[in-house]
């Protein structure tokens, strides 16, 4: 028992290490061998040995950071589908839904905290993020996509895609932002601060979804309707 406790220990310590690394200096900048020393490993083959790839100490991170995310913004959104009683959702409450999981760790964990810096960096690396999708890891927010086009059934579909896509980017950065204040201000570090900023990040973020549709936006849609060969997006609002 001793010993497999001394092991899961060891194998989050190297987890907890790369998070760090991958999320102050990148994924691709990171070796193995800064992870072991970070993680105070004297043994040069502990990441081999404990996770055997670097994607393997990827899908680790996720396993720990975003699955449980995920998990629990899937509960929240069953209770928001029932309480909606089968209508749809609200954009707020969309927007709710999308933010609430990293707010809740910020607010109850101790920091630092790397989640969301290491998050921008997997999205920044082109191959690494087409492999987190590939398998499905983000599949709430592909739900979420979806109640907005419930929501919001006169956007055209790809508007919708846009302004989500353009949401989940810019709630990521704005928490990362919020996570390297927090580790850079360290003692001075105001959690009023903090709060302010989410609440105007869900204000951006929920008027950015019911945002009208611009005459010019309306106009370069149709411009690629007409094209040959393109599949016509559904009919923008004059």
């Amino acid at each position: 028992m001793d010993g497999q406790n001394e092991l899961s220990d060891t194998k989050m310590g190297l987890l907890l290490a790369a998070e760090r690394l991958f999320a102050t200096q990148g994924i691709a900048a990171t070796t193995i061998r800064q992870i072991n020393t970070e993680a105070g490993q004297k043994n040069s083959s502990a990441i081999h040995y404990h996770f055997g790839s670097r994607d393997a100490i990827l899908d680790a991170i996720i396993a720990i950071r975003v699955v449980p995310a995920n998990a629990q913004r899937e509960q929240m959104l069953k209770e928001a589908r029932l309480a909606a009683g089968g209508g749809p959702l609200s954009t707020e409450t969309i927007i709710n839904l999308l933010l609430q999981p990293g707010i809740e760790r910020l607010a109850s964990t101790q920091g630092p905290h790397y989640s969301q810096r290491f998050l921008i960096q997997l999205r920044m690396n082109i191959e690494a993020w087409r492999r987190y999708e590939r398998e499905r890891q983000a599949w709430t927010l592909v739900e979420l996509q979806d109640e907005l086009r419930r929501a919001r059934p006169h956007l055209p579909a790809q508007v919708a895609r846009g302004r989500f896509r353009n949401a989940v980017n810019f709630s990521m950065f704005e928490m990362a932002e919020i996570e390297g204040a927090e580790d850079r201000l360290g003692a001075r570090y105001s959690r009023d601060e903090a709060l302010f900023r989410i609440e105007e990040l869900r204000s951006i973020l929920v008027t950015m979804l019911d945002a009208p549709i611009p005459a010019r936006t309306a106009d370069a849609l149709r411009k690629i309707a007409d094209k040959p060969g393109v599949t016509s997006p559904q009919s923008a609002p004059e």
